[in-house]
């Protein structure tokens, strides 16, 4: 064990980000002492605990096309570099010590790329989320057959930083053993897996008798609540397939009502079609609902919102395409919610059909519909999905199961840099 807590530098585009919570935790039950460098901090509300007790924000500028709110495929290397040379910037400027290792998010942006010129003899962590394949995965189905030249051959190169950020780590490290089979096999072997968990402390799934409350609105106790949540309402994450759900779950049940989590413009890359675009808006438009009182729309909400929708949660809803399985879903395991998600290998890496979920084909409609109808009408059969969800996420998903393996790991690789 190293003989003091140790001091790392967390370097991510956005703040908190995947990395916030885990720097979070280090620094609340192991008495790290993190700087964390982002370019784009988001509101207050969303700031973990720790930020001014021992996790200290710095802001970090870029310059050249990174500034622009759109970039063209083309250009992502090049913007890729201009955050890694902002950050660099800022951090050879600051010269934090000490900094016993640096841990950074590829993130598709290499941020962390140039840290070793600033903190040459602290080794790199480097958090993996996904190795973006030219011909499958995410949108590759629905928009490869027609989409221009220009996308598909990005998609051919868009994993340069990545390869960056692989050869320029002493430890790569990604959540889910699906996530590593997406790499190349010359770093795979070397990809350790391990889940940076999710705080199950935010959820509690006590009942109250009476009428449920979500984000300040009153629902009686028997009304059955659909949810979906999501960073951005987007396909990558199957909103269309969750609202072409909506409109046939509220059609064949009254008391059917739906509220939705996320920012209804779609901020992904991947989405060529919508991208900066409100993906909420269009579906209003091509397919209107039948009943808009009933579908709640919450937009970006703070984390104690999001659990107190997921608490009152009777069907949660995840029909995303093959793309890591989001956080949301994680916490919607964690509070009791049966969850409802596509049947496909990220999914099924943390579900079992029929035992902590339900996984269905999301390119079936009626299959879908009959799942969905099965949960709402009879919630208490479906409870000991909910239930068996929970108990996994305590198992394998919540933080104090993975960031102590992830603590571990910083203080054995930190000790023998230091020849302890």
């Amino acid at each position: 064990m190293a003989q003091d807590p140790l001091s790392i530098l967390c370097i991510e585009p956005h703040f908190p980000g995947r990395l916030g919570a885990t720097a979070d935790w280090l620094v609340r039950k192991r008495g790290y002492r993190c700087r964390f460098y982002a370019n784009t901090p988001e509101a207050r509300e969303h700031w973990p605990a720790a930020v001014g007790q021992g996790l200290d924000l710095r802001v970090f500028g870029v310059g050249g096309v990174a500034r622009e709110p759109a970039v063209a495929w083309s250009r992502t290397l090049e913007r890729s570099l201009c955050y890694a040379y902002g950050c660099w910037e800022v951090v050879d400027a600051d010269r934090p010590r000490p900094i016993d290792v640096v841990v950074g998010r590829s993130a598709g942006l290499g941020s962390s790329l140039f840290a070793p010129v600033a903190q040459p003899s602290a080794p790199v962590v480097n958090l993996f989320d996904y190795y973006l394949d030219p011909h499958r995965n995410d949108l590759a189905a629905d928009d490869g057959p027609g989409a221009s030249p220009i996308y598909t051959h990005w998609r051919r190169s868009a994993a340069a930083v990545e390869l960056l950020d692989l050869e320029n780590a002493a430890l790569a490290w990604t959540p889910t053993h699906w996530q590593r089979s997406l790499f190349p096999a010359e770093y795979r072997d070397d990809l350790w897996v391990c889940h940076d968990g999710i705080d199950g402390r935010r959820f509690d799934r006590a009942r109250r008798n009476g009428p449920r409350t979500v984000a300040g609105r009153t629902i009686p106790a028997s009304s059955r609540i659909v949810t979906f949540v999501a960073r951005s309402l987007d396909r990558v994450r199957g909103f269309d397939r969750f609202w072409n759900l909506a409109r046939a779950l509220m059609k064949a049940r009254s008391d059917v009502v739906c509220v939705v989590v996320g920012d209804p413009v779609v901020h992904r890359g991947l989405d060529v079609t919508f991208n900066n675009r409100d993906y909420r808006a269009v579906l209003m438009e091509r397919a209107p609902l039948n009943d808009v009182d009933r579908l709640f729309f919450l937009g970006k909400t703070p984390p104690e919102t999001v659990a107190e929708v997921l608490s009152a949660s009777d069907l949660h809803v995840a029909l995303g395409r093959p793309y890591p399985v989001a956080r949301s879903v994680l916490e919607a395991m964690a509070a009791g919610c049966v969850v409802l998600a596509s049947d496909s290998p990220p999914y099924r890496e943390v579900l079992d059909d029929g035992r902590t979920g339900l996984l269905v084909d999301p390119d079936d409609p009626d299959a879908v519909l009959r799942a969905a109808l099965s949960a709402v009408d009879d919630p208490a059969a479906h409870r000991p999905l909910g239930e068996a969800a929970a108990e996994r996420t305590r198992e394998r998903y919540d933080q104090d199961v993975c960031l102590p393996r992830l603590a571990d790991r910083l203080e054995e690789l930190t000790n023998s840099r230091n020849g302890r």
